[in-house]
């Protein structure tokens, strides 16, 4: 090859180098203004609390115990949440949201704040658990399990649902080890959940009159101590005869839950 051969070579591959270069660049610029984009999605407030209701039958009211029916008295009502989701409306989409994976919800599997558990004491009053930041949007409902307790220095651990009080004066223990997937929106269905950059408030009311007074509910008055033992004793593995009540109560507990906004 002759030396002006060689240099017309050099500079070709020289021409070829500077524009590979200069598409790299365009690619860099271009993908680093989609990473901007990304972090500019639209973030909102969002606090998640439970709480309990209690519609007292005589008007009475104390601080340590509540009364739910006539010779009922609930003083800890006691259980685990995990695993919180909020499941994207089918009508509102968004595609270029990288806050999410894309799977139709924004949840545990995307923040770790919503992942729990969350061992809550629906007596003590109104519990605000989770505050966290959440793409604006409008969501469909509100998804959670109830499961069964970790916590080896817990009274929970093992349980998913812990009661106590008594019953005609007798003291009486209720819990339950069930995992359950429980979906709850608002009463009204065509109210959506929209997460605006203003702060929401949402929050997990669990009727606990319902779930022990009053028509359709469980009849605690049927339970018995048949061990004798100065306890009645209610769950899925006790001793007294009184399995059939627990599983009542599990299956009344997902009647009771309603989500209210602020």
């Amino acid at each position: 090859m002759t030396t002006d051969n060689r240099n017309v070579f050099s500079n070709v591959k020289k021409s070829i180098l500077v524009a590979g270069m200069g598409i790299l660049g365009m690619l860099t610029v271009v993908s680093c203004e989609k990473d901007n984009d990304s972090t500019t999605t639209k973030q909102g407030k969002v606090a998640i609390s439970a709480k309990g209701k209690i519609t007292n039958p005589n008007g009475s009211s104390s601080k340590t115990a509540k009364e739910v029916g006539p010779k009922i008295v609930l003083s800890d009502f006691l259980i685990n949440l995990k695993e919180f989701e909020l499941e994207l409306d089918l009508d509102y989409d968004d595609d270029e949201n990288e806050q999410w994976d894309n799977d139709g919800f924004y949840g545990y599997e995307d923040e770790i704040e919503l992942e729990g558990p969350f061992e809550l004491d629906l007596l003590s009053g109104e519990i605000s658990f989770i505050n966290i930041d959440v793409p604006v949007g409008t969501y469909e409902e509100l998804e959670f399990d109830i499961d069964k307790s970790t916590d080896t220095n817990s009274e929970m651990f093992g349980k998913s649902i812990l009661i106590k009080g008594t019953i005609d004066d007798v003291p009486f223990s209720f819990w339950h080890d069930f995992d359950e997937e429980l979906e709850i929106d608002f009463e009204d269905s065509q109210k959506k959940i929209e997460i605006v950059e203003s702060q929401t408030n949402l929050t997990i009311q669990f009727d606990l009159t319902q779930l022990l007074y009053g028509v359709g509910a469980v009849d605690l008055s049927q339970a018995v101590d048949g061990n004798n033992d100065g306890l009645i004793e209610i769950s899925p593995e006790d001793q007294d005869g009184n399995n059939e009540i627990a599983d009542q109560i599990k299956e009344k507990l997902k009647d009771i839950i309603d989500l209210l906004d602020d």
